[in-house]
C-alpha cells in the first residue's frame, strides 16, 4: 500500500496557508530531510557545487536538522560556494520553502517511500531524486520527477544544471510534478486500510435488542 499525506493532520499543520512564503534567493534548489549521511546530503553539497559554476545564480537550501549536520557545514564551508549554501534548520512549515523552491531535490541513498515528494509535488516543484527504493514509485515511475542513481554526484548536479538552464524544461517538469496527485491523498489510504480490515475481520450486522419498557 502506498503512502500518502495530503490533506492529512501532517499536511495542514506543515501548510500553514495563512502563512506567507519565505524569501530565498533564486534559482532555488531545496531539500527537506533530516541532517543523515544516509540522506546523501553530502552528495548533493558535492553536486551543487558543480551547479554554482554553470547557474552562477543559484543557491541552496538545506531544510531540517540531524547528528551529521556539522560534518554537512564543515563540508560546505570547504568549497568555494559557501555563502550560496544555506543550513535552515528544522522548520515547522517547510511547504513555505517547497511554495518558492525551483528544484527539489532528495538525494537519499535508502528511502522508503519519501513522504516529503508527495508535499513537493502538491508544491509544484521540480523533482530530482535519487531512483532507489520506494521513490520512484513516489514519481510515478519517473513521470511526475527526475530519477538519478544515488550517489552519483555527476548525475545529480548534471540533471539539476539542465532543469536550471533551460527555463522551458524547468517548467514541464513543474507541471508534470503536479499532475495525478489525487493517489496522494491521505483518504485513499483511509479507504484501502478499512478495506484491510474489513477482509481481515468481516463487519457482521448486528440485530437490535429491544430493551422491553
Amino acid at each position: 500500500m502506498c503512502n500518502g499525506t495530503l490533506n492529512s493532520p501532517r499536511d495542514r499543520f506543515s501548510a500553514a496557508a495563512s502563512l506567507p512564503p519565505v524569501s530565498l534567493q533564486c534559482p532555488a534548489i531545496t531539500t527537506v530531510a533530516g541532517m543523515y549521511q544516509r540522506k546523501g546530503i553530502a552528495e548533493l553539497i558535492a553536486a551543487f557545487e558543480r551547479v554554482a559554476v554553470t547557474v552562477p545564480a543559484a543557491h541552496l537550501y538545506l531544510v531540517g536538522n540531524g547528528p551529521d549536520r556539522p560534518k554537512f557545514m564543515a563540508q560546505a564551508q570547504r568549497t568555494a560556494v559557501a555563502d550560496r549554501i544555506h543550513f535552515e534548520g528544522l522548520q515547522p512549515q517547510p511547504v513555505r520553502y517547497l511554495k518558492v523552491t525551483d528544484v527539489f531535490v532528495l538525494a537519499s541513498h535508502r528511502e522508503p517511500f519519501g513522504l516529503v515528494l508527495s508535499e513537493a509535488r502538491a508544491a509544484k516543484c521540480a523533482i530530482v531524486a535519487s531512483q532507489v527504493d520506494g521513490i520512484p514509485e513516489a514519481l510515478d515511475s519517473g513521470e511526475a520527477g527526475l530519477l538519478v542513481p544515488p550517489g552519483h554526484i555527476e548525475r545529480l548536479a548534471d540533471t539539476i544544471s539542465q532543469l536550471l538552464s533551460d527555463p522551458g524544461l524547468l517548467d514541464v517538469w513543474k507541471q508534470r510534478s503536479h499532475r495525478n496527485l489525487e493517489w496522494t491523498q491521505v483518504s485513499r489510504i483511509h479507504q484501502e486500510t478499512l478495506a484491510v480490515y474489513q477482509e481481515l475481520h468481516p463487519v457482521r450486522e448486528k440485530s437490535l435488542t429491544v430493551i422491553p419498557e
